[in-house]
């Protein structure tokens, strides 16, 4: 065997235990990436979860909100029949007596005939 020959193997040798090394070294970045990766995903399942929980959240607070408004509009309305009531209970002491056609029609053609 000569030197070329025994040159040839050391070379390959130490190309072989290089890529040895890039492969560990590539190894343990997949680990860390792999991870990382799983650090995200589990991110993100509490992420979801929490979505929902604010979904929930904001519903309430619009039903809510709503139930408040329809009580104020109510309420609003409920007051104003009220003062109106009591403003025409006001203005007519005494019952308005309610006149059947007839005799609105009699009084109308009583009053053109003048």
């Amino acid at each position: 065997m000569g030197l070329g020959a025994i040159g040839w193997i050391f070379t390959f040798a130490r190309d072989t235990q290089d890529l040895y090394a890039l492969q560990g070294k590539l190894k343990d970045g997949l680990v860390a990436l792999d991870e990382r990766l799983r650090q995200v995903e589990d991110r993100l399942t509490r992420l979801e979860a929490g979505q929902g929980h604010i979904v929930v959240e904001a519903k309430a607070a619009a039903t809510g909100a709503a139930t408040l408004i329809a009580s104020a509009v109510i309420a609003d309305a409920v007051t104003r029949v009220t003062r109106l009531e009591e403003g025409v209970r006001r203005l007519s002491p005494a019952t308005i007596p309610v006149v059947s056609d007839a005799a609105l029609t009699g009084v109308l053609s009583h009053q053109g005939a003048r």
